[in-house]
Order: structure tokens, then sequence, then C-alpha cells
């Protein structure tokens, strides 16, 4: 279905797009049934490979903040969410070679999850990637094809005329895997007041919002908590849909590869969502991020830059007294996949 003209079809193999306005499509699931019967927002169709992803741990940061540590899931990183319910679809329609564009952690996600299922991989990525991850993608037995840039990375993947392009920007079953954060944020914490995550095409936000919204509707929870989305900067596409309530942009972003994305398709709709929650947007840069890098990790919490990001937002928001109550951090990547490839932090 489409969010934004309404459009709604039956299951075709492939179809990630509205056929009327070319914005990608939701999946409309039962997800009445999976919550009664198995625990879960995700339809058991879309859980056909499973390598014990998500319940990942919730701890407390000494200032305070709730740390959602997604960087623990198998692959190390969110996006193993997503892999599951990418890689089932395409398994149930019987393809053996799926294609991705990845600055990295999500073409780690797609390429575990392949050789799970026992079929291949191939991932586009830019060709600054940190080396840590691109090792890992070969290790983990994915054909690695390197770009120039993140956007060239991206028009390759979907250009590529074989395989199956399951690519996490425009996905709708991808979207579905990243539901259960919500229903695990219930589980734990009750009513949140916000939830603060990186945002580059917007996968995370929009499938938590998703998520909550399933939750608000069958009564288990009250209310979605107000979303708040850090973009770096250089890289602060959503500018074009939402204004910042912070910008701190003194020089391009280099460390969080996560998100330099200069463009995603799923913006609107991420713009939408923040005005409907009451959400917040902004933008900073490596030298705000870099002292909050350096605390988590110090702190024993092994957090990408990526991840960095969104908890700095989050401490800057709470010194100020924007934000206030109960604050989760989405911790997206692990630090490891950097130190491996030569960071120093």
């Amino acid at each position: 279905m489409c969010w934004r003209c309404g459009f709604q079809t039956e299951y075709r193999p492939g179809l990630y797009v509205c056929e009327h306005c070319g914005e990608p499509l939701l999946v409309d699931s039962d997800f009445r049934v999976s919550l009664r019967e198995d625990g879960t927002l995700i339809p058991r169709e879309l859980r056909l490979v499973t390598l014990g992803e998500g319940r990942t741990p919730l701890i407390k940061s000494r200032e305070g903040i709730y740390l959602k540590l997604d960087y623990l899931n198998p692959s190390g990183s969110f996006k193993d969410r997503g892999a599951v319910t990418a890689v089932s679809e395409a398994l149930g329609r019987g393809c053996k070679l799926i294609i991705e564009d990845s600055s990295g952690n999500a073409g780690i996600s797609y390429s575990a999850y392949a050789g799970r299922a026992g079929i291949r991989a191939r991932i586009y990525v830019p060709y600054d990637a940190p080396a840590g991850k691109k090792n890992m993608l070969r290790a983990l037995g994915a054909e690695v094809v390197e770009a120039p840039t993140r956007d060239e990375a991206a028009r390759l993947a979907v250009n590529d005329p074989e395989g199956c392009y399951v690519g996490h920007r425009i996905n709708p079953y991808f979207l579905e895997g990243m539901k259960d954060l919500a229903l695990e944020l219930v589980r734990e914490l009750g009513e949140v007041d916000y939830v603060v995550s990186p945002l580059a095409s917007g996968t995370l936000l929009i499938g938590l919002w998703k998520g909550y919204m399933e939750l608000v509707e069958v009564g288990v929870a009250k209310r979605v908590p107000r979303l708040v989305a850090v973009q770096a900067c250089g890289y602060e596409s959503l500018t074009k849909y939402y204004r910042p309530c912070v910008s701190v942009c003194r020089s391009r972003a280099q460390l969080p590869d996560g998100i330099r994305l200069t463009d995603a398709p799923r913006l609107q709709h991420v713009a939408n969502i923040l005005k409907e929650s009451g959400g917040l947007y902004t933008v900073i840069d490596d030298e705000l991020a870099m002292p909050y890098l350096r605390e988590l990790w110090r702190e024993g919490v092994v957090a990408e830059p990526t991840s960095a990001y969104g908890y700095a937002v989050a401490r800057e928001l709470m010194r100020e007294g924007s934000i206030s109550g109960k604050v989760v951090v989405i911790l997206t990547g692990n630090g490891i996949k950097h130190v491996s490839g030569g960071m120093t932090i």
C-alpha cells in the first residue's frame, strides 16, 4: 500500500514502489495474528530464515539515557532485523542471487542472511566504505562491487540486470523487520518519550513508527513516542522537507559512513512522520560527535560513529532541556568493524 496516494495492490514479487505516484510502498500485513500467536509483529512468511536477531540489550548510560544496543545483532547492526524479512521474501519467490547497495552494514546483514538461506549476494559499496566492513562482506561470501560514491553504488545496484534487487532503501519487506524494535521498547520500558536514531534512508525510523502505530491500534501502546532524526553535515537531505531544530555544521562529515547518503526515496514519508509525531530533526558534524563516541567507548559501549551521532544529539538536547523524560537512543552499528579497519577512537 502507498502512504501518500492510498494505492493498494495484491502481493507481486519485486513490486516495491507505487505504480501511481512512485513512492516506496508499505506492507499491510495481518500483524494481529502474528502478535497473538507468536508474540511478534512480523508475519510468519517473513521469518523463513533467522540467525537469532532482535531482543537486543537495553542499558542506561551514566547520563540517564537508555541505550538500545542493536549493534549486538548477529552481524553487528540493526539492519539484521530487516535482512531477515527481506531475504525471507526473496527466498519465498525463488531468488538465488540478491543484489543490494550499502555503505557496509546492510550489505553485511544481507550477506549473512543470504548465506544462512543458501543463496548468493552481490553488494555494491562506495570505494571509501570502511575496510573492516568490506573485509567482512568478502568473508561472508558476498561478491563486492566498489563504486565511486554511495549514491553511485545505489544506481548501479538498481540497474544490475541479474538476480533480485532487494535494496533496503525501497524494500517494504525490509521495513517489516524493524517493527519489533517498537514492541521490545514497549515491553522493556512501557511508554517512551523520545527515540533518537541516525537517519540515512529512513528504514529504522519508518519501521519503528509503523511498529508503534500497530501497537497503538491493538492497545498494547498508548502513543507513538516523539522521534528524533539525526543527519550528518554535508548529507542533510531531509532539509528539503523538514527544518532542523539544531544545525551544527562546520565541515563535511567523514566519520559516520552509515548516514553519508545525499538522497533517499523515503524522505518525504520521514518528514510526514516527524510532523505527525511532533518529532525533531537535527544536523551535526564530526567535531560535535567525536567526544560522545569516545564517551560511549569509555563506558564499554562499542558503537560505531554513526551511532555516536544519535547519542551526541540526545546528550546535547537533554543538556539544553529540549527533550526530557524517557529518552532512548538506538545504537545501530558495531564499532569493531571500524577499529578492525584501522580507525582510532
